[in-house]
C-alpha cells in the first residue's frame, strides 16, 4: 500500500500568481501566507516558475521598479514537477538527488495542483517510514 503525493495536504504554504503581474501583487500575496511561495502560473495554468523570498528581496535590492516589473522576470526555474500518483517513495528520492529550489505537483494535464512545501516532504518521509516500519 504505497502512498502518492495525493495523500499530502498541498494546498497550504503558497499562492499563485500570473507570469505578468507586478512584483508589488507578488509581495502583497507573499505578504499573506506564513512562509511559503509564489507560483507562476501561465494562463492554461501550468507552471512557469517560482518566486520566494530570496527572489524578491534580490529583485528589490538590484533596484527593480516593483510596480512595473513582472514576476515572470524575477522566478526561479528550478523546480521540480511532481504527479500526484507518483509514489511518494520515489518522490522523496528524486528530491535529494535533485535538490530543486522548490516541488510543484501536477495532475494528468500539467495543470497545478499544490506545492509540496518543507512540512509537505516531513510528512512524506514520516507516512514512507511508518509503511517501512509496518513492512508495507
Amino acid at each position: 500500500m504505497a502512498k502518492t503525493v495525493s495523500s499530502l495536504q498541498l494546498d497550504d504554504e503558497h499562492s499563485t500568481i500570473g507570469g505578468q503581474d507586478s512584483l508589488q501583487e507578488g509581495a502583497k500575496r507573499l505578504l499573506s501566507i506564513s512562509g511559503g511561495i509564489l507560483v507562476v502560473l501561465d494562463d492554461s495554468n501550468h507552471v512557469q516558475g517560482v518566486i520566494g523570498q530570496r527572489q524578491m528581496l534580490k529583485a528589490l535590492s538590484e533596484g527593480v521598479d516593483a510596480s512595473t516589473a513582472a514576476c515572470h522576470a524575477h522566478m526561479e526555474m528550478d523546480f521540480m514537477v511532481v504527479h500526484l500518483d507518483d509514489k511518494l517513495k520515489a518522490v522523496l528520492e528524486n528530491i535529494k538527488l535533485r535538490s530543486p529550489q522548490a516541488v510543484v505537483a501536477v495532475d494528468e494535464n500539467e495543470e497545478f495542483v499544490g506545492y509540496f512545501s518543507p512540512g509537505d516532504y516531513q510528512d512524506a518521509v514520516n507516512l514512507v517510514s511508518n509503511l517501512q516500519d509496518l513492512k508495507l
